[in-house]
């Protein structure tokens, strides 16, 4: 009887795990902040996909930046020794460190380390609709004011059209 009682109460669990998971997307699709968060992150990932395949490089850091990585990397040590084709090294020992491990994985190579920058602005992109999605407060404390509630859902359209913030990731390197 205690077999028969135990395999009907994993069975109602079950069931109730599939209800859930079936619910799931009618109900993350429901959130109109969750759908659009998506949605642009969608667009802003095809967009840099379009940016790296299509519009030229512009130099302006990545060589000068490789040569100060290729000078510490040689055993200088001393930042009055440390230049690149901008001028000597003006950033801290942490941007060595950070750039080195940056060259070791691309090889000092330009395009892929446009994908890594790509990858890392998407995934910074997709941490802060996340944060905005899973907070209510601001929302929250303006209802009942038409106006104020929609356009605090249209700033999450601002986020990704941020230029500056995508060129900081795509370009300026």
């Amino acid at each position: 009887m205690a077999v028969k009682n135990s395999t009907s109460a994993h069975a109602k669990r079950s069931r109730k795990k599939a209800a859930a998971s079936s619910s799931l997307i009618p109900k993350f699709m429901k959130n109109p902040k969750t759908t659009m968060a998506l949605a642009l992150l969608i667009i802003d990932s095809l967009l840099v996909s379009f940016i790296i395949a299509y519009v030229p490089y512009t130099k302006i850091d990545w060589d000068a930046y490789m040569s100060q990585v290729s000078g510490f990397l040689g055993g200088e040590r001393d930042y009055k020794n440390l230049k690149g084709d901008t001028g000597p090294l003006v950033y801290p020992a942490g941007f060595l460190y950070v750039y080195s491990a940056i060259q070791y994985v691309t090889g000092g190579q330009v395009f892929p380390a446009q994908i890594l920058f790509g990858i890392l602005y998407i995934i910074n992109l997709g941490i802060v609709l996340l944060i905005y999605v899973k907070t209510d407060v601001v929302l929250k404390q303006h209802q009942g004011r038409r106006l104020q509630q929609l356009l605090l859902k249209r700033k999450i359209v601002m986020m990704p059209l941020n230029q500056r913030i995508r060129n900081g990731f795509m370009i300026s390197f």
